[in-house]
């Protein structure tokens, strides 16, 4: 029976590893310490609890603390409370002014004479997620408890990192990496490509961004000066469907038609519509990356067609 349960014991400990392992951070997170709030009998250990959370914490090479000074700076200009502030709407405003992606803050509490009740609140400045730690035991053991509670809000923010932070957003050079190599077909013709202009105010880059990316995925991109005919021709229109604003933000809505055919033949292989909305400081800005982003989603539908 007692091998039984050491057996039992020994998988619990190495499924608790394998989760820890699987959701180690890749890069170091920025955690910021708020004040423990003490009750009326704990006052005294409030300051004592966040001064050694901090230390503990500051261990770990898989977080990195942000310095006290620092966050009391960035509260005392935001004319923020002294302690207590453990609201997802508080810790986005901390996250906001320090760059912090995770706030700690806790409560202790005095039961009796000799026994006290920690509680950690590990907060997504980001998401507002809320999860939280407890440890209890004896007064005079407090180094011993924030030890405890420190390991236990370090696994905390290890496993639960997709919760507590928003994943950072695929980049443009990534996404087209993706699709590229999602092409399956071995077909690689040769196009051109020719997007008819219409009414907007700023220079449109859909041919070249749309020419950029057929080169990318290995066609032979062509134009209306060169000696070599292409096997398949890209034609449309492009247009700004809006543009609004909001204080400095500006948001651009493009659309962009596209008809795919072979020039030798006349076959139409397809026909496809896409409208794209982008927000940027700045019409230009937004004019732009609307653009781009209709032709990242033109393309990825349309490269297997090619390719076929």
């Amino acid at each position: 029976m007692k091998r039984k349960i050491n057996l039992i014991i020994l998988s619990l400990v190495m499924l608790a590893t394998s989760v820890t392992a699987g959701n180690q951070l890749k890069t170091p997170l920025t955690v910021a310490v708020y004040d423990f709030a003490g009750d009326a009998e704990a006052a005294s250990f409030g300051s004592k609890v966040t001064t050694l959370v901090t230390a503990n914490l500051t261990t770990e090479t898989n977080l990195v603390m942000l310095e006290r000074a620092e966050l009391t700076k960035a509260l005392n200009e935001q004319a923020f409370g002294v302690s207590g502030m453990v609201s997802s709407e508080a810790a986005a405003k901390i996250g906001q002014i320090t760059g912090a992606k995770v706030l700690v803050a806790g409560q202790v509490m005095k039961t009796s004479d000799n026994h006290l009740i920690i509680v950690a609140y590990i907060i997504g400045t980001e998401t507002g997620r809320l999860f939280a730690n407890k440890v209890e035991g004896a007064a005079d053991n407090l180094t011993a408890l924030t030890s405890d509670l420190s390991r236990k809000i370090a696994l905390t923010i290890t496993v639960q990192t997709t919760n507590l932070v928003t994943p950072e957003p695929e980049s443009r050079e990534d996404y087209l990496n993706r699709i590229v190599k999602n092409i399956h077909g071995t077909n690689r013709p040769s196009i051109s490509v020719s997007i008819q202009r219409y009414n907007h105010p700023y220079k449109p880059t859909i041919d070249g961004e749309l020419g950029a990316i057929l080169l990318t995925a290995g066609f032979k991109v062509v134009d209306g000066n060169s000696d070599h005919k292409p096997d398949i021709e890209i034609v449309g229109g492009g247009d700004m469907l809006a543009l609004t604003s909001r204080g400095e933000l500006f948001s651009c809505s493009y659309g962009l038609d596209v008809k795919i055919q072979e020039r030798r033949t006349g076959v139409i292989i397809g026909f496809d519509h896409q409208e794209s909305t982008a927000t940027s400081t700045g019409q230009v800005a937004a004019f732009t990356a609307a653009q781009i982003k209709t032709v990242d989603a033109l393309a990825e539908r349309i490269l297997p067609l090619l390719a076929k």
